[in-house]
C-alpha cells in the first residue's frame, strides 16, 4: 500500500524525440512500506498517463506497464534482493551514450547510439562527422520504424562494417528485418514490447535484443524475457526510458545481476542537469529517497 508519494517536473535540456519533442519530464516517487520506486511513463511511448499509472498502483490493480515495474522494484527492497543492497564493490556497467542531433557533443563512451531517419538526407553525413570525432567508438544506429529497407542498405554500405555494432529496428516493415540481418547485426526493440510482432526466432544472422523494463512490465517480466533472449542464444541490452538518474541506478543493478555483458543504453543520466541540484526538501518533501551507492545517479 502506498503511504506516501510525491510528483516533480525536470526540463530537458533538449526536446526529447518523443512526443513530438519533450521538454520536461513529469515524474513520481512512491513510498510503501519504507520502500521507494519511481512511475514515470514516457508521452509517446507508454500508453498511460502519470496519473492512470499512480492510481493503478495505488488500487492495486497493476494493469499498466509502470505500475507493475513500480511494484516489483518496492517489493525487491522489502524482500531485500541481492541487487538492492548496499556494495562497496559495485561499478557501473559499461554503456552507451545517444547522440540525437550532429551538434551533440560526444563524450568518453565506446559505443553510441545514433538516432536516424528523421532526415535521411542528413544521417551519412551525421554518422560519418561522429565516426572521425570519435574514432574508436563503434556505431548503433536506431531508426524507430522510420526507413526503407533500401534506405537502411544504403547508410550502411558507406560506413566501415566494423564500426557498427547493430542497426535497431530501423524498417517501416519489420518483415524484413530478416534481409537486413544479412548484411548487419539487427537489434529488436518496438517488436519485444508488441505481443503480436514476430521475434524472428528460425531466421540466420546476429541478433540483439534491446528491453525497456519499464514498459514490458515487472522485474519478473524482464527476466522471462532476458530468459526467452538467452535461449535464442541473443544477447540483452537494458535502455531506458528516460527515467530518473534514480532508475537508472536501479536499472544498472538489475544489468548486473544479470550479467549482460554488452553496453547498456542507461547513459542518459546528463539529460538531468538539474537532478543534484534539486532541493529535495522542498520538490520531494513527502518522499525520502533511498541512496544508490555509486555516482552519478544521486
Amino acid at each position: 500500500m502506498i503511504t506516501r508519494f510525491a510528483t516533480l517536473s525536470v526540463p530537458m535540456p533538449y526536446a526529447l524525440p518523443v512526443a513530438h519533442g519533450l521538454l520536461q519530464r513529469d515524474l513520481a516517487f512512491v513510498e510503501a512500506n519504507g520502500c521507494v520506486a519511481e512511475i514515470s511513463p514516457l508521452p509517446g511511448l507508454h500508453q498511460e498517463s502519470l496519473a492512470e499509472a499512480l492510481d493503478d498502483l495505488a488500487a492495486g490493480t497493476l494493469r499498466t506497464p509502470s505500475a507493475r515495474f513500480a511494484d516489483s522494484v518496492l517489493r525487491a527492497q522489502l524482500q531485500c534482493d541481492v541487487w538492492t543492497q548496499r556494495d562497496s564493490k559495485r561499478t557501473l556497467p559499461a554503456m552507451n551514450s545517444l547522440v540525437v542531433d550532429e551538434d551533440a557533443k560526444l563524450d568518453e563512451h565506446s559505443v553510441i547510439k545514433v538516432k536516424i531517419g528523421r532526415e535521411p538526407s542528413r544521417d551519412l553525413p551525421r554518422l560519418l562527422s561522429i565516426l572521425e570525432r570519435s574514432p574508436d567508438c563503434r556505431l548503433r544506429l536506431d531508426g524507430n520504424r522510420l526507413l526503407s529497407l533500401d534506405q537502411v542498405l544504403e547508410v550502411v554500405s558507406c560506413l566501415p562494417q566494423d564500426r557498427i555494432e547493430y542497426v535497431e529496428e530501423p524498417l517501416v516493415d519489420p518483415a524484413r528485418l530478416p534481409e537486413l540481418a544479412k548484411v548487419v547485426p539487427v537489434a529488436l526493440d518496438e517488436s519485444l514490447h508488441d505481443p503480436a510482432a514476430s521475434r524472428h526466432e528460425d531466421e540466420a544472422g546476429a541478433w540483439v535484443h534491446v528491453m525497456k523494463p519499464t514498459r514490458l512490465g515487472s522485474l519478473e517480466e524482464l527476466g522471462d524475457e532476458i530468459t526467452c533472449a538467452r535461449n535464442l542464444q541473443r544477447d540483452v541490452v537494458l535502455t531506458s526510458c528516460f527515467e530518473s538518474p534514480w532508475t537508472l541506478g536501479v536499472l544498472c543493478r538489475v544489468a548486473q545481476e544479470y550479467g549482460l555483458s554488452r553496453a547498456q543504453g542507461l547513459g542518459t543520466s546528463n539529460l538531468y542537469q538539474d537532478w543534484p541540484r534539486i532541493n529535495m526538501a522542498s520538490s520531494l518533501q513527502d518522499v525520502e529517497l533511498p541512496e544508490l551507492d555509486w555516482q552519478p545517479w544521486i
